[in-house]
């Protein structure tokens, strides 16, 4: 009996030997995964960090382009409109020139009428 007992003690030895081992390849496989994961998420959350830094560089840009742009804006369009003003003041002066000119022109027309036609040819 002590052979069989012998035999019953080892297969048992072998067995949780192989349990055991079975056991380390999973928790292994358990930390590498996890170790993965964790590596993967750093990966991720370093491209997000550079595309947001991206982002921000651009918004920079922008605001530096529409600074730019504001102050373009603001010396071509309030200098057109002193101008516009100025334009508009001289053409109102020439427009009240032409019609003295022609209240003038008109005036003579009638007295050089009125001294070639006799009174009389009207009736």
């Amino acid at each position: 009996m002590r052979q069989d007992s012998g035999r019953n003690g080892a297969g048992r030895k072998d067995h949780a030997t192989g349990v055991e081992g079975a056991g380390t390849i999973r928790v292994a496989t358990f930390w590498m995964s996890i170790q993965r994961q964790i590596t993967e998420a750093k990966t991720e959350a370093s491209a997000a960090g550079l595309r947001g830094l991206q982002a921000n560089l651009k918004i920079d840009g922008l605001q530096t382009d529409l600074s730019d742009f504001r102050i373009y804006a603001e010396k071509e369009f309030r200098e057109p409109r002193r101008s516009q003003k100025e334009l508009v003041g001289r053409h109102e002066a020439q427009f009240d020139n032409l019609r003295e000119e022609l209240k003038g022109i008109t005036t003579r027309l009638d007295r050089l009428l009125e001294s070639r036609i006799p009174p009389n040819a009207h009736a």
